[in-house]
């Protein structure tokens, strides 16, 4: 049966215990209790694995010794000695008690077999360190510190106080040699010392504070009858953060054979780590709250969304747009929702985000919108974002001074300053780059630029107006759009429809081109019957503008009337559908006849579930999910 012979304040204590593990430390359930307060509750133990025993140390605050050494866990011998705080645990067998010297039974183990004392001190720091190091959040780490302090001094109490701001330091926790919280610990400590080791930056020892000269004035001292008392300031970058107050009140001069620099040290690594503890809770509260206002402005933007749904349905109730817009044609249904939406848009002097396809008229519509609104008067300048390198866009919206790049000969001013108290509209501004979207951002928000290669600022008072032929919540989703911009930029939408979605208005659109490319003094040419019918059978996939280039190409190439054979292959042979398998031709593209089929299927699938996209994925064979892909792919949401 093992054997443990327990030396401790000058009696020694033989347990024989046949158990598979056997717990040592202060708490009384231990197998082997131990008195000294440096002994942790749960100390280590001792386990048994067959023939040989195994010592572990269970996380104690200063350690298990094993023939001296700090250990976490170490085999036993017959004869090795186990240093619990200042008792001495023998394995099998012991030196008889007249070889042991009674007065170094309160000492520490590594003094007693006459190891250096500044390597144990040192192991100790070593410990505490990886303990502080350990916990990155304020509280638990403040309770770790002040128990580490009242172990190593032997306090029975201790106070941690910091400093916040220019008020009075306040007691952030309070703990006994028990490693309990202390009732109310804001009258149970002398607030004068610590104010004074706050302001002074010295650590202050008293052995007997009631009798000490330089406490007589002070109240609380009387008050709470403090005998042995020490103070420790808390030093970070040369500023005093606030102190930790060690009392005894039944012992005087309790604390004066301590390793002072040890606490010292001790201090100063608590002091660093509590201004980390500070700085990475100050980033998890931002973090919480950057969360919280992105779900408050996702918010706002759902709910801007949903009324500008409800405006939209309400437009449609009402009949022709109130405003008059003759440079835009079309009296389909999908352009006067547009217009009607106009009416609505043009008052206001809101960021305006423009989306649809190449070639639908997004700068036509961004024109409308300054021409009809209250900035009619001042200037309206365009910048297409895609055409432009980064250096070349930053200087076309900013301006650069002389000198700044090569080639800048002279000062210029950038479109933000030429269109102050105007408009200015971006095209193409899916395209931008992150760091010119973080600039235009910035902007934006400041409302002010600085020229490229200047230093100072310039105020701007711009209205913007920005289009997209892609989806940019798809791009904010993927990473390559920055949120924040998008939902600056996207105050009020306009989308607009494909030409597709509006052949009714081919016809009208046809006649004012040829209007506008007939050469001065020469008569519109007439178009014979099925001209404009072949034009309507056609999905237009580039818009109004391929339209446009079709339209040129009718006037170039026609005599005095023009007919139907005079039309561009592509557009006859999409009039009559897809080309048949029979029928000889050139090669059709695989691509553009897939997406042909697939817009024209999910229109009409739509049509007959009355917009219902599950009803509509149904009759197409396809889920629901994948119907809503495919809308998303070929711009064809509502």
């Amino acid at each position: 049966m093992p054997r443990y012979i327990l030396d401790e304040k000058d009696t020694r204590t033989v347990f024989d215990l046949e158990k598979p593990a056997v717990t040592v430390g202060r708490a009384i359930e231990s197998d082997i209790a131990v008195l000294d307060l440096r002994a942790s509750r749960e100390h280590c133990r001792v386990e048994r694995h067959g023939d040989q025993f195994l010592l572990i140390d269970l996380g104690s605050q200063n350690g298990t010794r094993h023939n001296g050494h700090l250990v976490e866990r170490a085999r036993l011998k017959k004869g090795d000695e186990i240093g619990v705080g200042s008792a001495r645990l023998w394995f099998e067998e012991a030196p008889p008690p007249d070889d042991l010297d009674p007065s170094d039974t309160m000492v520490t183990s590594a003094e007693a077999i006459g190891l250096d004392p500044g390597l144990d001190q040192l192991q100790r720091l070593q410990r505490v360190t990886m303990a502080v190091n350990s916990e990155l959040h304020l509280d638990p780490l403040l309770r770790i510190i002040i128990d580490h302090l009242v172990e190593i001094s032997g306090a029975e109490r201790g106070f941690l106080v910091l400093t916040a701001g220019a008020g009075r330091p306040q007691v952030r926790v309070a703990r006994n040699f028990e490693q309990e919280d202390v009732r109310e610990p804001d009258v149970g400590f002398s607030a004068s010392i610590v104010e004074r080791v706050c302001k002074t930056g010295d650590l202050l020892v008293t052995a007997n504070a009631v009798e000490d000269d330089r406490f007589q004035d002070t109240l609380s001292i009387n008050a709470i009858r403090a005998r042995s008392v020490m103070c420790l300031p808390f030093r970070q970058r040369g500023t005093v953060m606030g102190a930790a107050y060690l009392d005894n009140r039944l012992q005087m001069g309790a604390f004066g054979g301590i390793e002072r620099d040890t606490l010292m040290s001790l201090v100063d690594l608590a002091a660093a780590a509590i201004e980390r503890a500070r700085l990475y809770e100050e980033n998890e509260q931002r973090a919480v709250e950057l969360e919280q206002l992105n779900q408050r402005l996702e918010m706002r933007v759902d709910t801007q969304g949903r009324e500008l749904v409800e405006v939209k349905d309400r437009l449609r109730t009402v009949g022709q747009p109130e405003g008059v817009y003759p440079q835009i044609i079309g009296n389909a249904r999908a352009m006067t929702d547009v217009l009607r939406l106009l009416d609505k848009v043009v008052k206001t002097e809101e960021p305006v985000l423009i989306t649809g396809e190449s070639g639908t008229g997004k700068e036509l519509i961004a024109r409308a919108i300054h021409v009809h609104g209250p900035r009619a008067k001042q200037a309206f300048l365009s910048e297409n974002c895609a055409a432009l390198t980064d250096t070349l866009l930053e200087s076309e919206l900013f301006g650069h001074v002389k000198g700044s790049f090569t080639g800048a000969d002279r000062d210029k001013k950038g479109l933000f300053e030429l269109a102050h108290k105007g408009t200015l509209f971006l095209d193409e501004v899916g395209d931008m780059s992150p760091e010119m979207q973080k600039k235009l951002l910035r902007a934006l928000q400041e409302g002010e630029i600085r020229p490229v290669g200047g230093k100072a600022v310039r105020k701007v008072d711009v209205r913007i107006v920005s289009a997209s032929n892609k989806v940019l919540g798809r791009l904010v989703r993927a990473g390559e759009f920055r949120e924040d911009l998008f939902y600056r930029l996207r105050v009020l939408t306009v989308d607009l429809p494909p030409l597709r979605d509006r052949k009714e208005d081919i016809p009208a659109l046809t006649t004012h081109f040829l209007a506008m490319h007939t050469k001065d003094g020469r008569a519109i040419k007439a178009m014979d019957t099925g001209v404009v019918e072949t034009l309507q059978g056609y999905d237009w996939p580039g818009n109004v503008r391929e339209l446009e280039n079709e339209v040129k190409r009718m006037v170039a190439l026609s005599e005095e009337t023009i007919a139907v054979d005079i039309l561009s292959d592509h557009v006859k042979r999409g009039a009559r559908g897809l080309v048949d398998m029979d029928e000889e031709g050139p090669v059709r593209n695989l691509l553009e006849l897939v997406e042909q089929v697939e817009r024209r299927e999910i229109e009409r699938a739509l049509k007959v579930a009355e917009g219902n996209k599950t009803r509509a994925a149904d009759l197409l064979g396809i889920s629901r999910f994948t119907l809503q892909r495919k809308l998303e792919k070929y711009g064809m949401n509502s």
